[in-house]
């Protein structure tokens, strides 16, 4: 039998509306009333009605993503029987705070802190030392990688940040050197789009932000997962503590190897991933991954179904 792994989106997944399809329940009205009593702040009204550039302000809208994962999470847990479990967690970037809290490395409270504090120190760095992302699409790594590494040898600042799939490669960095390699790409045949983006996420633009993450880090119980995660900066499949605070740090000035990551998993017998939370952005990623892994999204209680009944062996309607 194929193991399933849940899986969480990072930011730049959010959306005005996002979470519509959870009002039904009163688990999720629970949470998003721990949101409003935690941080002061109506993340139900923000995600339903925005306005969407307040929803995607860094530390708004890391905060809507990770509740609204914990909340599908939630309701598949509640819909399932009480014995069952995923094989793995997993998320990109953001989402990787979200696959720890499902996985009981930390509370729900204390992630949720977390995460919000991680996006200030984000957008604090982004203000300090400027910088932007642009996506190569088309080109391997190795090609990527030996572009980036041209600029480097210059003086430029700019690194890989996201391994998101086959010939989906982002990078990041200062606006001149992200310019130059996006000029370079082009020049080389392949298409290359800067992103709007505040910042130069997942590069050493962001030390400052990693600084103050390990000292917020250093002040929250970390738990043994009782779920394994897997690390978005080196593809490893952990349940340790020590280690996963380690990884989480690291990940702030690493590079997202999701393809890695993903390919890791279906080595360890994971067939299904369920996408929880919002929007189909993982699901379109790991169809470019392995085209024989399946993905099913949850965004409301339609989905919950179709996903118990997948997960019982009935068909789905």
């Amino acid at each position: 039998m194929k193991k399933i792994s849940v899986i969480f989106p990072g930011q730049g997944a959010q959306y005005v509306g996002m979470g519509e399809g959870f009002l039904y329940s009163g688990k999720a009205q629970d949470i998003f009333n721990k949101v409003n009593d935690v941080l002061d702040l109506d993340i139900k009204n923000l995600c339903l009605k925005g306005p969407q550039d307040v929803l995607a302000r860094t530390e708004n809208s890391q905060v809507a993503l990770y509740t609204l994962g914990y909340i599908g999470f939630l309701l598949l847990k509640q819909a399932m029987p009480s014995i069952w479990t995923p094989a793995y967690c997993a998320g990109l970037s953001l989402g990787e705070f979200t696959a720890l809290a499902v996985a009981g490395v930390y509370s729900f409270e204390d992630g949720l802190k977390l995460v919000y504090n991680r996006g200030k120190y984000m957008q604090q760095a982004c203000e300090d030392n400027p910088g932007t992302m642009a996506s190569i699409i088309g080109a391997d790594r190795n090609v990527v990688k030996n572009i980036v590494s041209q600029y480097n040898k210059l003086g430029s600042l700019v690194a890989l940040a996201n391994l998101n799939c086959p010939g989906q490669i982002v990078v990041s960095g200062t606006k001149e050197a992200v310019e130059q390699v996006v000029s370079k790409a082009q020049d080389d045949g392949y298409r290359a789009v800067l992103l709007n983006v505040s910042g130069a996420f997942h590069s050493s633009l962001m030390e400052s932000a990693r600084v103050k993450l390990a000292q917020a880090v250093s002040e929250i119980k970390f738990n043994d997962a009782v779920i394994p995660v897997i690390s978005n900066c080196d593809a490893v499949i952990r349940t340790d503590a020590d280690e996963i605070k380690s990884a989480v740090i690291k990940q702030m000035v690493s590079p997202v190897l999701w393809e890695d990551s993903i390919n890791e998993l279906i080595k360890n017998g994971v067939g299904q991933f369920v996408e929880c939370g919002c929007a189909k952005v993982l699901k379109g990623l790991l169809r470019r991954i392995n085209r024989k892994a399946v993905c099913m999204v949850l965004e409301n209680q339609a989905d919950i179904d179709k996903v118990v009944a997948s997960f019982c062996g009935q068909p789905v309607q």
